[in-house]
């Protein structure tokens, strides 16, 4: 069931939608300069979880590869009048946990403190001045830009991330969504710290902004949280929506020398967004197909039967500019040909046969019995909450997740796959020794 509820709050000016269903109950709203906030209660811990996320990923570097993932990593190295040891002791002395992240779609910003009232005043002052009043003074921008070119240099080291790159970048070409989150060796040498400046101030706005909140306390001081991590930003404005991506017009293949004894084997194509209209038949039958570990079919050719990889897995990536469908496995450097080609023919055989009744029925149980798990904690609800809000997933979307899993049938996941996926226009990477 669903209702709607017309609140004002002081400082804030703003519709509140409360959605409540059988088991799922929030409460959502706009900041007075635009941010979209969403609230669940769990009052069972004194405990609150916040995330934040701003569609400033890596998809909006530009040309300076790895602009994102640097403004993300300096938000906390200096705010205010304080320096960045100064921000760590003081979450540290009240137990706070601060994270961040940049993905190709998202800058994202977590806190977890107690609700008690000193710990969460001081957690959310430290979290507010994060967001709001970052430095960016040229010695902690010199020092983080040093770390970022290390973790390059080091996935460099890696055939698996180095197999996932390539992937990336020969199936997205000039898209955003091909170069590396962290940038290039060569394209974060180039970004200034006034190149940083710029991007937080164009992307960090309120219009640009998610909010979600999981915890112990009531909606008014939720409305007052929200408010305070917002209130030195501007209005600004949404960032544009990432371009569709083009899938490729005939398969191609990449290989890549590297010294190790497995090769890693990528394979997949251009997928899908979280508005596909297939999107539940696809889950369901990628679980069949590849997404189930080790009782799919991919893992019953490839892995069992044969003995050719310790583990493959199949998975779709929803994003808006069209995130990957992506088959990943390792196999010994002799048993590459092979493996790839067992691979290949099960995808072939599943697309030309569709699942079986008692397939289906497995992942049916599997898919509504275990998603209890992934909402076990509030930093699991406030993830998820998190990701449905920023992608612009329906409200509802928790609360009849079960019931679109169960009204999946067979034929529907063979249409779903017949349409998305395409063997002919597929990539193939291979890392190792050739």
């Amino acid at each position: 069931m669903n209702r709607w509820l017309t609140l004002m709050s002081v400082g804030l000016c703003l519709v509140t939608q409360t959605t409540e269903a059988n088991t799922f109950r929030t409460e959502q709203w706009q900041t007075s300069n635009g941010a979209r906030v969403v609230f669940y209660q769990a009052k069972e811990v004194p405990m609150l979880d916040i995330g934040v996320a701003f569609a400033a990923g890596s998809a909006y570097d530009g040309e300076h590869y790895g602009l994102s993932a640097l403004t993300v990593r300096l938000l906390d190295q200096g705010n205010g009048s304080l320096d960045a040891n100064q921000i760590a002791d003081k979450l540290a002395d009240t137990g706070a946990q601060y994270e961040n992240d940049s993905t190709r779609d998202m800058a994202a910003f977590s806190l977890k403190t107690l609700t008690d009232e000193n710990a969460l005043a001081t957690a959310l002052d430290t979290f507010a001045l994060i967001l709001n009043k970052p430095n960016f003074k040229q010695d902690s921008f010199n020092r983080e830009k040093n770390q970022q070119l290390i973790a390059i240099k080091q996935s460099h080291e890696s055939p698996d991330e180095l197999a996932n790159q390539l992937f990336f970048t020969n199936l997205y070409k000039k898209h955003p969504y091909a170069h590396p989150v962290n940038g290039t060796n060569d394209s974060l040498k180039m970004i200034s710290v006034w190149q940083v400046r710029d991007f937080y101030k164009r992307y960090f706005v309120a219009n640009n902004a998610v909010i979600v909140m999981v915890g112990a306390i009531d909606s008014d001081k939720a409305h007052q949280i929200a408010g305070q991590l917002m209130q030195n930003l501007p209005g600004g404005k949404a960032a544009d929506p990432v371009v569709k991506a083009l899938s490729l017009t005939t398969a191609e293949s990449i290989k890549t020398s590297f010294p190790s004894s497995q090769t890693m084997l990528r394979l997949g194509q251009i997928g899908i967004d979280h508005s596909n209209p297939h999107y539940f038949p696809l889950m369901v039958g990628n679980y069949i197909l590849g997404g189930g570990a080790l009782v799919s079919r991919l893992s019953n050719e490839v892995r069992e039967k044969r003995g050719l990889t310790y583990g493959i897995t199949s998975q779709f990536m929803p994003m808006p500019g069209d995130g990957p469908f992506l088959i990943s496995l390792s196999t010994k450097n002799s048993q590459a040909a092979t493996a790839l080609k067992v691979t290949e023919d099960t995808v072939a055989h599943f697309l030309n046969s569709g699942p079986g009744e008692e397939e289906l029925t497995a992942a049916k149980q599997y898919l509504t019995g275990s998603f209890p798990l992934s909402l076990a904690s509030n930093s699991n609800i406030a993830n998820m909450l998190l990701r449905l809000t920023f992608y612009h997933l329906p409200s509802n979307y928790l609360d009849t997740y079960t019931a679109n899993i169960e009204a999946v049938t067979t034929g529907e996941i063979k249409q779903a796959f017949d349409q998305t996926i395409h063997p002919e226009k597929m990539l193939q990477v291979s890392v190792g020794k050739q």
